[in-house]
């Protein structure tokens, strides 16, 4: 099996010990952690299961084999809330509010909207917003069915990495985003297509909690980098998108600003440790696949 599969299966593994414990430390707080805890401990020994697969499998069981990280961290989305408001500490919240006014001279969340009143450019803005939820089956699609498995397995990697440590951020220091505490955008930007079909969505998946650092951005500029480095010609088509996602983010009321800079800052540290430091084995040879 590849390297970088077994690693992204250590992720997995590592992010649902990590979370066990956690449950299993403020098990006070949280009323029915010794199911959670279960859940954990059955999830991990799957995980090492399939990391302890032949490599030749069927062809769906393959197919299974190598994405299901990417169907895992949706659901462990979920948890992230219910965990946060079990046992997080709340208080960042005020912290970066403040840090966003001393910086921006108030809340870009709030204002940008006023100044850029365009139904034409919110709709663009929300349609990029949106895009964050196809950017990665999309992109990691195309290069697994196209024969680029050694590009998937890295961006697979990487994005796991980032997720995870997200996730472990939003658990024991949730952040309330702008979308839960301001008004949303007022007519005539709300009520338009795009507007609605993101707000569908993030009222129906998002995890109060999960707002800095900004996984939408992080996880963007993961699948930037990774496509820079493999297919750099699908940046023409992918750059317009994720800066309009990237300035989505705070315009639509979803993030604070700083919540950006972490983001940005998760994906370049993810990103940079893994070429420059931390895997160089593993970086050196998947380069050389290139």
């Amino acid at each position: 099996m590849d390297g970088l599969t077994r690693r992204t299966d250590l992720v997995i593994f590592a992010y649902l010990v990590v979370v066990g414990a956690l449950v299993v430390v403020f098990r006070e707080s949280l009323p029915g952690w010794k199911s959670l805890a279960l859940v954990h401990v059955v999830a991990a020994g799957v995980t090492h299961t399939l990391a302890s697969l032949p490599t030749k499998l069927p062809r769906v069981a393959q197919f299974f084999r190598d994405w299901y990280p990417a169907m895992a961290f949706p659901v462990f989305y979920k948890e992230v809330e219910l965990l946060a408001h079990a046992f997080g500490n709340w208080s960042l919240t005020a912290s970066l509010q403040r840090l966003e006014v001393d910086l921006f001279q108030g809340h870009p969340s709030a204002y940008l909207s006023e100044h850029m009143g365009s139904v034409l450019f919110s709709e663009t803005l929300h349609f990029c917003y949106f895009s964050y939820l196809w950017l990665f089956p999309v992109i990691g699609g195309l290069w697994y069915f196209t024969g680029k498995r050694p590009a998937f397995r890295e961006l697979m990697f990487l994005v796991s990495v980032t997720f995870a440590t997200s996730y472990v951020f939003y658990i024991l220091f949730p952040v309330d985003s702008p979308f839960y505490l301001s008004e949303p955008l007022r007519e005539p930007l709300s009520g338009n297509f795009f507007y609605e079909l993101v707000h569908f969505f993030a009222s129906r998946g998002g995890a109060r909690g999960g707002a800095f650092p900004s996984s939408h951005v992080s996880i963007s500029t993961v699948i930037v980098l990774v496509t820079m480095k493999w297919q750099p010609r699908s940046l023409f088509w992918l750059l317009p998108i994720y800066v309009g996602l990237v300035f989505a983010t705070v315009y639509g009321r979803f993030h604070y600003a700083v919540d950006v800079l972490a983001g940005w800052t998760l994906a370049f540290t993810v990103v940079g440790l893994y070429r420059l430091r931390l895997f160089p084995t593993e970086a050196k040879r998947v380069a050389e696949n290139c």
